[in-house]
């Protein structure tokens, strides 16, 4: 059961990433990296949902493994494609420049911090829920704090967007991430859930930018600085 649902959701996750390709031109950096993001987490989802038919051992440690880097790596990088598309979106102080250069230092550590948790210090063991077959990090300590700063962002993004530009999917589906990630603690399979509501907020996001004037959906002008 579980493990069909994780199926279905790495379908729509890449049906997701197929219709940011074809956005791409409505926003050069935040398509692509919706695109490259939402095929990942389609990865993760379908790297748990064949356990099943793989059984604990090497080939399943190894087809979960990238998972971590995954997670590590593309994680903060919603904060980058949330920029670019609220930017586009009419947020002008997410295009003046300090912003975006901060934005961009907060995703590199936000990403360090990540590879030092799941990649660096990965230890995969063996856990069984429901009938999915899936290798955790038992190494992990703590919250995950990259995931949990980068929701925060978006969700404050998210805001700005809807408040300036009348588009709340943003904000609505981070807001939901952040709830179905404390959930996913007990169950976590709500996570993923949450993951796939966060990227239809996100993709939702990206057509209505698409949709926009050119001027306003492709070309953002940034915002005089004030001293």
């Amino acid at each position: 059961m579980i493990s069909t649902l994780l199926a279905l959701i790495a379908l729509c996750m890449l049906a997701l990433a197929a219709s940011a390709v074809r956005l791409r031109r409505a926003a050069p950096l935040g398509a692509p990296l919706v695109a490259v993001i939402c095929a990942g987490l389609a990865y993760d989802c379908a790297a748990i949902a064949i356990g099943p038919a793989f059984g604990f051992g090497p080939a399943l440690h190894a087809v979960n493994e990238p998972r971590y880097w995954i997670h590590a790596l593309l994680t903060p990088l919603m904060i980058l494609a949330a920029m670019d598309l609220a930017g586009r979106a009419g947020v002008a102080s997410l295009t003046r420049r300090p912003v975006r250069i901060g934005l961009a230092a907060l995703t590199a550590v936000l990403v360090a911090l990540g590879v030092s948790a799941d990649v660096v210090r990965l230890r995969l063991e063996p856990e069984t829920y429901a009938d999915t077959l899936r290798y955790v990090n038992t190494a992990t300590e703590g919250p995950p704090v990259p995931a949990i700063v980068t929701i925060l962002v978006l969700i404050g993004i998210g805001a700005a967007l809807w408040r300036r530009a009348g588009v709340a999917w943003l904000c609505l589906g981070s807001v939901t991430m952040f709830v179905a990630a404390a959930a996913g603690f007990a169950h976590f399979w709500i996570g993923n859930l949450g993951e796939l509501v966060l990227q239809c907020g996100i993709a939702a996001t990206l057509m209505a930018v698409a949709t926009r004037t050119p001027a306003a959906a492709v070309t953002p002008q940034p915002a005089p600085e004030t001293a």
